[in-house]
């Protein structure tokens, strides 16, 4: 049977922890595959062609509305405009404090870990747009002061995006807030969303290293993976003046 090379890599490295425990418990004196690598390797390309376009985006801030709760629709609002504007990941989000956003310079600090993942990018310093400006200033005189006061346990709270009951919003809430109300086929996800930003940059920026310092990747492959081939520019061309 022909397995996926991500099977096999697997299954491959459940047999070398096997072997290192039989080393490690003296049942063996030799490690038959500790320099067996696989050949081929997993395709890591982003499929870019099935992401959200700049304008579907933009679309989505401009026309987001909450139907309840209508205190919480500034935060959501904000909540979107870092997810397009600044490309972050849901963790970066429940992540931020309130000193990461300094709306004098309108900059605001992601802080990320010093092993940087796909899911946890490095640290680094984004202009916020001229749309989130108000929106923050907002919220940050505002609406926040109120959500604060629904935590009783800790009315100090310094995380900058706070729940419903003024505690730190959790990720794994994020997508669920941002899509309340809306069809399923209409719901739009925050990993997707990130990947559209960083592709939809690399469309426009010729330098490579930007896109990585703005996306917060350790190395540039990694931003490479979001760029389109020529043959797919080509077919999203053909396909936007000829549809079939």
């Amino acid at each position: 049977h022909s397995l996926h090379p991500k099977t096999l890599r697997n299954c491959l490295y459940g047999v070398k922890i096997y072997f290192n425990y039989l080393l490690a418990a003296g049942l063996r004196h030799d490690h038959p595959c500790s320099e067996l690598y696989l050949k081929d390797k997993i395709n890591r390309q982003i499929p870019v062609d099935s992401l959200y376009s700049e304008e579907t985006l933009t679309s989505f801030l401009e026309s987001y509305q909450i139907k309840r709760k209508r205190h919480l629709e500034t935060r959501n609002k904000i909540i979107i405009s870092l997810l397009i504007y600044q490309g972050l990941t849901v963790n970066e989000i429940a992540a931020l404090e309130t000193p990461s956003i300094s709306l004098e310079t309108c900059e605001i600090y992601i802080k990320g870990n010093k092993q940087a993942t796909s899911k946890s990018p490095k640290s680094r310093i984004l202009p916020l747009q001229a749309k989130q400006i108000l929106l923050i200033y907002k919220y940050l005189e505002k609406d926040r002061e109120v959500l604060l006061r629904y935590n009783r346990q800790n009315p100090n709270e310094g995380a900058f995006i706070l729940g419903q009951y003024g505690n730190r919003i959790h990720p794994h809430g994020i997508s669920k807030t941002i899509n309340e109300n809306r069809l399923k086929s209409e719901q739009i996800q925050p990993m997707r969303i990130r990947q559209s930003v960083i592709a939809n940059l690399l469309k426009k920026e010729n330098d490579t290293r930007v896109v990585q310092v703005f996306s917060g990747h350790k190395r540039a492959s990694t931003t490479i993976q979001y760029k389109q081939t020529e043959l797919e520019q080509l077919q999203m061309a053909v396909y936007r003046y000829q549809p079939i």
